[in-house]
């Protein structure tokens, strides 16, 4: 079913101690979409939540699911099933009472049993089932929790930091499980998460909020590769983006405020002052035009960090090779342009530069 958030704001408090946590937000989600609120703690991304699953009032704007409004009903009423990050099981009944607890009676006890049995055995949790959530690990509460939530039939499924708790092996495992699970229901989905890689490996397309704003929203692929202003570029990716300053002198793009960048193939809107963004994994190293001081150079069993000394920065560089450079060693790199993001100083939005014709 389709979700539309339109002009959503939540404010606590009134008068100067107002708190605005989510402001002016508008997403559109199409039917069968799974889409990741991604953001550091406070960034309003739960307040989102809570306010389509109806925990919370919205302050401003209207939310509609398939084409009702729902922001004004109350939350069973609204045909959502969460997973809380919290678990909210309830402690009288076992795991698989609490699983089936929410199904409809209409299906018949046979029939619960064997939905209760696929979800448990798709989340690991089979030979849990008889035991109470008073004897489960944080692990197994929280697989508890969302698989009460992903056995339910609703028109939306709203999913809180489903896997915090888990161990990162199980959680590679659990979370293409729950993907092919949901797209093979043709379920719509909303998940929030602080964890970059969760929000890549499931959602179709990713929402980054700060300050309770909506930063960006469209498929991941995109986001890493054209980021709409500095803050999502630097909060993407791992190791995070490189930032530099640049400076215009006249026709002339300086580097660190003395180096001049020489831009062939692209033209960039006039703006005084620039900052250059570049991913580590797309620095050349042992090549190029810059040349910095090794300042380490770590060896992680896949790839080299090497961070470098360079104008008053440490640029991180990484390399699916072993760098041959120590500690205090100068090493050459550079970039390509086409790799290269430019962003406005001041505002930090992105300028596309327009391509030179060869």
């Amino acid at each position: 079913m389709s979700l539309v958030l339109e002009h959503v704001s939540k404010t606590y408090g009134v008068g100067a101690s107002a708190v605005h946590a989510v402001r002016d937000v508008s997403l559109a989600i199409a039917p069968g979409e799974i889409v990741a609120l991604l953001g550091s703690s406070g960034c309003g991304k739960t307040s989102t939540l809570r306010m389509i699953a109806g925990f919370e009032r919205v302050s401003a704007g209207g939310i509609t699911l398939a084409g009702r409004r729902i922001d004004t009903l109350a939350p069973a009423a609204r045909r959502v099933a969460m997973a809380f990050e919290g678990y909210a099981l309830y402690p009288p009944l076992s795991v698989g009472e609490n699983i089936g607890f929410g199904l409809s009676r209409r299906l018949g006890r046979t029939e619960i049993a064997k939905r209760v049995r696929e979800i448990a055995e798709l989340l690991d949790i089979s030979d849990i089932l008889s035991r109470r959530p008073s004897g489960l690990s944080g692990g197994q509460q929280q697989r508890a929790s969302l698989a009460r939530a992903l056995a339910r039939e609703a028109d939306l499924y709203l999913l809180d930091e489903p896997m915090g708790q888990l161990e990162p092996q199980l959680r590679a495992i659990l979370r293409g499980r729950v993907k092919a699970l949901i797209k093979a229901r043709g379920l719509t989905a909303v998940l929030v998460t602080h964890d970059q890689t969760e929000a890549n490996a499931m959602a179709d397309r990713i929402a980054v909020m700060e300050a309770g704003v909506l930063q960006q929203f469209c498929p991941p692929a995109q986001m890493r590769e054209q980021p709409a202003n500095l803050f999502v570029a630097t909060f993407i990716g791992e190791p995070p983006m490189n930032v530099l300053p640049l400076e215009r002198d006249g026709n002339r793009v300086l580097l660190a405020g003395t180096i001049p960048l020489s831009l062939h193939s692209i033209r960039l809107p006039i703006a005084r002052t620039l900052v250059l963004g570049l991913r580590p994994h797309r620095i050349k190293l042992g090549e190029g035009p810059l040349t910095g001081v090794v300042s380490s150079n770590q060896w992680l069993g896949d790839q080299a960090h090497v961070a470098i000394r360079f104008a008053d920065r440490l640029v991180v560089a990484v390399s699916q090779a072993k760098v041959p450079h120590a500690a205090g060693e100068q090493i050459a790199f550079g970039f390509a342009e086409e790799d290269a993001h430019f962003f406005d100083a001041e505002t930090g939005d992105a300028l596309v530069g327009e391509r030179i014709p060869a």
